[in-house]
């Protein structure tokens, strides 16, 4: 099983639209720099097969960019538009392609069907913990409180909104986990000790996010962990390592400057 992380950038990607702060301004006039983050899209590869974790918006120039060959299976873990709006994209081309096949949770399909009713597709619901082959690697759905007014109070088996994933193939064991703002027991147990997580960092460093009017009110995003919230997460899990991912641009500190402020076995994800 191989794992590519073909992009890393959170939801408003690096650079942001209109925005001139230190790090987008760096990433427009440095096209070819780490600075540069389109929306989170990763490949798991394995017998020659590819799918997909997430349908990034940016699917086009993620594909160019890394001359992906037709992919046809999809896992996506919600309906937010950074990780389900490249289906617009894909179905630009669908008389090319085979109709897309979307692995998603029961309100991720419920919304497809509501708002992108025309587009071609298969959907396939999963059921928290209810695991299935896909290309031989082993996935386990696994649960994770996102959405706060509408998950806070409900028990771990009526979490229908927002999926992480287990793969397993060969012993190895790799956990990806989207937005949440906290994550059950069982799912914990599920990934403990797991070769390799790859983690949301959207509000990591919080503490280091200047005093503007749109960092402030990020603050208050009950949606995400926040801060140190998230390290303490990381380090109860406690993977051999830890690769973060939905990296925004709210601390304004480069690439460079947020890896070194971080342990030895944890890392940035890169477009690389």
């Amino acid at each position: 099983m191989e794992i590519k992380i073909l992009s890393s950038g959170a939801w408003e990607g690096i650079p942001a639209p209109f925005c001139n702060c230190k790090v987008c301004k760096f990433a427009r006039e440095n096209s070819s720099s780490k600075e540069n983050r389109t929306r989170t899209s990763i490949q798991v590869t394995n017998d020659n097969k590819s799918f997909l974790i997430e349908i990034s918006p940016d699917i086009r120039l993620q594909s160019t960019k890394f001359n992906l060959l037709p992919i046809n299976n999809f896992l996506i873990s919600h309906w937010y538009f950074d990780r389900l709006y490249g289906l617009l994209e894909l179905d630009a081309v669908a008389k090319f392609i085979k109709k897309p096949t979307i692995y998603c949770s029961q309100k991720t399909g419920e919304w497809i069907n509501k708002n992108l009713a025309h587009i071609q597709r298969k959907l396939v619901i999963l059921k928290p913990f209810h695991k299935f082959k896909l290309n031989e690697v082993m996935i386990t759905p696994l649960s994770l409180y996102h959405m706060f007014k509408e998950d806070k109070d409900l028990s771990v088996d009526y979490l229908e909104n927002t999926f992480g994933f287990l793969l397993e193939n060969e012993n190895k064991k790799v956990a990806y986990l989207p937005d949440y703002f906290k994550i059950p027991e069982e799912s914990v147990n599920l990934i403990k000790k797991s070769d390799a997580l790859m983690a949301d960092g959207t509000y990591l460093f919080e503490e280091y996010f200047p005093n503007k009017p749109e960092q402030i009110g990020e603050k208050s995003d009950k949606n995400r962990l926040h801060g140190k919230q998230i390290f303490d997460v990381i380090n109860l899990i406690n993977s051999k390592k830890a690769i973060f991912h939905n990296i925004s641009h709210l601390t304004e500190k480069t690439h460079k400057e947020l890896q070194k402020m971080l342990p030895r076995n944890m890392m940035l994800s890169t477009m690389e």
